[in-house]
């Protein structure tokens, strides 16, 4: 009897210890049970997020924000239409990045660090968290909020809970931005999130959830309160280390950008870097025409740039706008205007076969192109080494304006330390001779804007905006010129009309033409090669019979143009993206309800 007790006794040491055996940790691999064991492991977790929101110029062959994305707005032209079909599918109806973070603010409870350390990190992930709601937000309207992470075992009236509005969304927002601000660290290493960058997204995304709540949800309570906290995130950030950069140009074509806590460019709050042989881009190879023809500026966001005298080109009798029924050329176009036209647009006229870096419109953008080009790396393929801003000063600048002024408190000491400080700039075209003239301070006077003492009132100006939004909203458009905002900004302010291409009196749309010039300045040979490379239907005589004077019109007139009409649901519906059929259809099988976006 004791025989068989003492087997049984040393099977079950053995049960046990084989149990105990397989139960120990991985030694030579990470799972979710011994990877939070350091702040270290949280950073590398956290670095999965950096190139979800801080794509900068992208890598590769790949577009990030700037330059493309002018691609469907008024900046430069595009052949494209409204969508018509609900997709199916979506990769931007996805909650990946919510799950990680939500993993990630749980998991800092883990961390053997101190409660300032969790806090940080629980921070990061808040931080995140309002970046992709506010994405989703952007795209969708209302979406289904998840706060926590989400198991098997989740109840399904959780797991599959129908949108919520977006008032409740932009709450979350707000809450998370709150939470992130106040424990993100000041600096946690060089080119690692910060609490100043925190501040910066903070301004930009409110801004933009009060925009949507005021402008297509009549939700104006709300609305002042993302405008509110918008105002005072731009306002801590602008009492930080930062400073408008005099060569605005120069912000997008550093070689390298790294120096100090920050950066070493006192406008650049956080930024991408790049290396040869690491990490490259495409975009200079895109933006100088020499390898890669661009699209070029349309007429319209020509137009946007102020005459130096402060007023816009039709209302300036510097400019003298009437004086040839804008018939101008390119190059007297570009004559006594914002000197951040030089900064951002190419002074010379480029054509298809007759300019090395051309431009489809004939108007190239260089604010991207370095001053000299002397190594190929620098602008051929996918080879582009110069470093990216991911946000800049400036941006926040213009979101404390606009945020002031939905208030109702924009006044003369915040034109002054907002717009006014932009305008002061000591711009140097490609960086070389005098200073460009600058253009007056903006001075106001409740929602009147004045310009040397002569009040602005542009003919071009929408009737439901005030004199003072619109110069606002003018400003953000030409300092933010081609870096991947003006889609968006037309999207919240609810004014996609200003997308439509269609002719307007039988003639091409500004939002469509390109440059106008000279056709006899050229010899018989180029003017065949221009013909040649060149649509003929893109080259468009402004007067019937008059050869001198023709129009760069990149979209030929076959082509359908891009209407729009405020109120028709085919068009309103454009605003956000109809949730794909598939989702709502994943619903209906177990017996839940997933609304749909309006007119889809």
């Amino acid at each position: 009897m004791k025989k068989i007790y003492t087997i049984l006794i040393l099977s079950l040491v053995c049960f046990s210890s084989c149990s105990d055996y397989l139960d120990r940790k991985n030694l030579d691999s990470f799972d979710d049970a011994n990877f939070w064991s350091s702040e270290a492991n949280m950073r590398v977790f956290a670095q999965n997020f950096y190139l979800g929101y801080f794509t900068g110029y992208s890598n590769a062959w790949a577009w990030g924000r700037y330059f493309t994305s002018g691609s469907v707005a008024d900046e430069y032209y595009n052949s494209s239409t409204w969508g018509t079909t609900t997709p199916a599918t979506s990769d931007d109806w996805s909650f990946t990045y919510v799950r990680r973070t939500n993993i990630m603010l749980a998991r800092a409870d883990l961390l053997p660090v101190s409660e300032e350390a969790k806090n940080h990190w629980r921070g990061v992930a808040r931080f995140y968290r309002a970046k992709e709601y506010s994405d989703l937000a952007r795209t969708y309207g209302d979406f289904p909020v998840y706060t926590s992470e989400i198991y098997p075992s989740t109840p399904e009236e959780i797991l599959y809970k129908d949108r919520d509005p977006l008032s409740v969304v932009a709450q979350q927002i707000l809450e998370d931005y709150q939470f992130a601000a106040a424990n993100v660290r000041l600096f946690d290493g060089v080119n690692h999130l910060h609490r100043y960058v925190v501040f910066a997204y903070m301004s930009r995304d409110l801004l933009h959830m009060g925009s949507l709540l005021k402008y297509h949800k009549n939700d104006a309570a709300n609305a002042n309160t993302m405008f509110a906290a918008a105002k005072w995130a731009a306002e801590q950030v602008m009492a930080g280390p930062f400073s408008v950069a005099d060569d605005l140009r120069g912000i997008f074509i550093q070689d390298d950008l790294s120096g100090g806590n920050y950066s070493k460019n006192s406008e650049v709050i956080f930024f991408r870097a790049y290396e040869t042989g690491k990490v490259t881009h495409s975009l200079i190879t895109y933006s100088s025409g020499i390898a890669e023809g661009q699209s070029g500026l349309t007429q319209r966001a020509l137009n946007a740039f102020l005459a130096s005298d402060g007023l816009p080109i039709k209302q300036s009798p510097l400019y003298n706008y009437s004086s040839d029924n804008n018939l101008r050329y390119f190059p007297k176009m570009y004559e006594n205007r914002d000197p951040r036209l030089a900064a951002t647009v190419c002074d010379t006229l480029r054509i298809y076969g007759v300019a090395n870096g051309y431009a489809r419109t004939g108007i190239c953008v260089w604010k991207f192109t370095p001053y000299t080009l002397t190594n190929p790396d620098q602008y051929t393929a996918d080879r582009n080494f110069t470093d990216a801003p991911v946000i800049r000063f400036g941006e926040v600048l213009l979101n404390y304006a606009e945020a002031t002024a939905e208030l109702g408190q924009f006044d003369q000491a915040a034109a002054n330390r907002s717009i006014n400080l932009l305008r002061n700039r000591n711009i140097r075209k490609n960086n070389q001779g005098d200073v460009l003239p600058k253009l007056p301070p903006m001075t106001v006077s409740g929602t009147e804007v004045f310009a040397n003492g002569v009040a602005i009132n542009d003919p071009d100006r929408d009737a439901s905006v005030s004199p003072l939004m619109w110069e606002i909203r003018r400003e953000r458009w030409v300092e933010l010129m081609q870096e991947g905002f003006r889609r968006e900004d037309l999207r919240r302010w609810k004014m996609y009309k200003f997308m439509a291409n269609d002719d307007i009196d039988g003639k091409p749309n500004p939002a469509v033409h390109g440059a106008i010039f000279d056709y006899t300045k050229y010899s018989a040979a180029q003017q065949k090669e221009i013909r040649s490379l060149n649509n003929p239907t893109s080259l468009y005589p402004v007067v019937p019979g008059d050869s001198t004077r023709i129009l760069l019109n990149p979209i030929s007139t076959v082509l359908s143009r891009r209407l729009w009409a405020d109120g028709d649901v085919a068009f309103e519906r454009q605003y956000f993206t109809g949730v794909p059929t598939n989702e709502i259809s994943i619903y209906d099988s177990h017996g839940y309800k997933l609304t749909q976006n309006p007119g889809w």
